[in-house]
């Protein structure tokens, strides 16, 4: 969504303040709700990303929540069945967008990111306001869904291997060669196409033009006309990647959920190094 659409519909979308970042030291995932309490756009609740939505019992981290633990948390954020939800961040669109992956995999259609986060709305004059916003309960609560769509786990992704679909690695490229990782083990699934997520937006943190992020995704090898799957290290930055290669072609990308945190952690997957 766009800065003038928010403007205009202020007053009737939940709006979620998703500001934090990924790291290269420990602890790598990182919330601020103190700079959502210096100042957020006008009407936001702070959503952590670390814990909202995600499964506070699994090893790995930030994985999505169960469908239980999902209803309660958008309950407890004011978000029912037919809220509309605008998340935004200050890191590139992965936090919010994260969020809003979870909201669309169990059916929550009306979930949006703010395009360019934050600067988009400061860069445009608009005004913030300060201090803590708790929100009343969604009432009545948002309903327990039935189960996920466009994300897989470790078993969905060796099924989409098989199947061969195209792997879409968002991470930047030390990580993606095995020069860098934050995982037990270095390297990519093998076969993966390299398609930093950073690269996809302006200096801004807006998507680039259509016509811009299709010659990008072409440069890297991507075919739009096949199944793909997008990974990263915790299904965040992959979002990005999913998200632009729907703007280009109008069809999303699934995102494996664990991505590298659980693949490069496995000793039964297999990983592949170098450029």
């Amino acid at each position: 969504m766009s800065v003038d659409w928010l403007q205009q519909h202020l007053e009737s979308v939940r709006l979620l303040d998703v500001r934090g970042e990924v790291a290269s030291q420990q602890p790598r995932y990182r919330a601020h709700p103190e700079h959502y309490r210096e100042g957020h756009i006008p009407g936001a609740v702070f959503a952590d990303w670390r814990v909202d939505f995600t499964d506070r019992e699994s090893a790995v981290p930030v994985t999505i929540a169960p469908p239980d633990v999902f209803a309660a948390d958008a309950t407890r954020l004011g978000i029912g069945a037919a809220t509309v939800v605008v998340a935004y961040d200050h890191y590139y669109n992965v936090l919010a967008g994260r969020i809003v992956l979870v909201l669309r995999s169990y059916g929550h259609a009306a979930g949006h990111v703010l395009d360019g986060g934050l600067s988009a709305w400061t860069n445009a004059g608009c005004p913030l306001e300060g201090g803590d916003i708790v929100p009343a309960p969604a009432d009545p609560p948002h309903p327990v869904p039935a189960g996920r769509e466009g994300v897989i786990e470790l078993e969905g992704m060796r099924r989409a291997i098989r199947d061969g679909a195209q792997l879409l690695d968002a991470r930047k490229a030390e990580e993606y060669s095995g020069r860098e990782t934050h995982a037990r083990r270095a390297g990519h699934i093998p076969g993966a196409l390299n398609v930093p997520y950073r690269s996809l937006l302006d200096a801004d943190g807006r998507f680039l033009p259509p016509g811009r992020l299709a010659e990008l995704l072409d440069g890297y090898g991507v075919d739009l006309d096949r199944p793909a799957v997008a990974y990263c290290n915790g299904g965040v930055s992959a979002t990005a990647v999913a998200t632009a290669v729907e703007i280009v072609s109008g069809r999303r990308p699934v995102v494996y959920d664990g991505s590298w945190n659980q693949w490069g952690d496995r000793d039964d997957t297999p990983v592949e190094t170098g450029p």
